[in-house]
């Protein structure tokens, strides 16, 4: 996609001189080499990222959760956090009497020490994905307790209002492990997510380049969280499986 500004010549120049690290972030480093080796001066990031959007329909991405009515999320769709709906759901799980010390002056204080709806930093109106399944289902120091334990927010208010154990009990025995394969059309990914994730697959890609690839790349686990900020259609979710072994990072 971008061969007329990264030759042969470039990759070459690159691997005899790489950078000590090969960073997302800032494409200076590529830059210069292009600029060194073409003469031609890009913003290969901006680059990357206008093509992205001009060639590609969709992003496909993964959503990782638990589940026992699948069919909910293909009429649906998938919706952004609203926190209020957690809340409520959070109350009729872990406030239903039946575990000592529940209450709901503890889901206050919960709900008040996440901030879900801070303005900075907050959880509320963000739909998250991963580009890379295996970052959900096996990859060590992944993000394997969305399939685990569900919605984090749920899970972060429950580990506040009962306890890690009794969080985690619960929550397991709701639905099962539910991997839905999404395609996120470029018209909902805002231009710096679309920025990010052109600096992350140019790291990757000349990291790949080089034999020792992990002493130079700045961010070996980058590349794999993306969001929106608005619901995705149902009909934006093209298949969806359920894995039988799910790495649990937070066991």
């Amino acid at each position: 996609m971008i061969a007329d500004f990264v030759t042969d010549y470039v990759k070459a120049e690159f691997v005899r001189n790489p950078p000590e690290y090969v960073v997302s972030d800032d494409l200076g480093w590529l830059d210069e080499i292009v600029m060194r080796v073409t003469g031609e001066a890009v913003d290969m990031k901006e680059l990357v990222a206008s093509r992205l959007a001009r060639e590609y329909r969709a992003f496909r991405a993964a959503h990782g959760t638990r589940t026992d009515d699948v069919g909910e999320f293909y009429a649906r769709g998938l919706r952004i956090l609203r926190a209020g709906e957690v809340e409520d759901r959070a109350r009729a799980i872990f406030l239903d009497g039946s575990l000592g010390g529940a209450a709901e002056d503890r889901m206050v204080a919960a709900i008040d020490d996440i901030g879900a709806r801070r303005p900075a930093g907050g959880r509320e109106g963000v739909l998250y994905f991963c580009a890379d399944e295996r970052s959900l289902v096996t990859r060590l120091g992944g993000c394997g307790h969305y399939l685990v334990y569900g919605s984090e927010y749920l899970f972060c208010l429950g580990i506040r209002v009962v306890d890690r154990w009794e969080a985690k009990r619960l929550l397991k025995s709701i639905g099962r492990p539910t991997v839905l394969v999404c395609d996120i059309p470029m018209t909902l990914m805002r231009e710096r997510t679309l920025r990010e994730f052109a600096g992350m697959m140019v790291e990757l890609a000349f990291c790949e380049l080089l034999p020792d690839r992990e002493s130079h790349s700045g961010s070996p686990w980058a590349g794999t969280a993306l969001s929106i900020p608005v619901d995705l259609p149902g009909d934006c979710i093209v298949g969806h499986y359920h894995p039988a072994d799910v790495h649990d990072p937070l066991n």
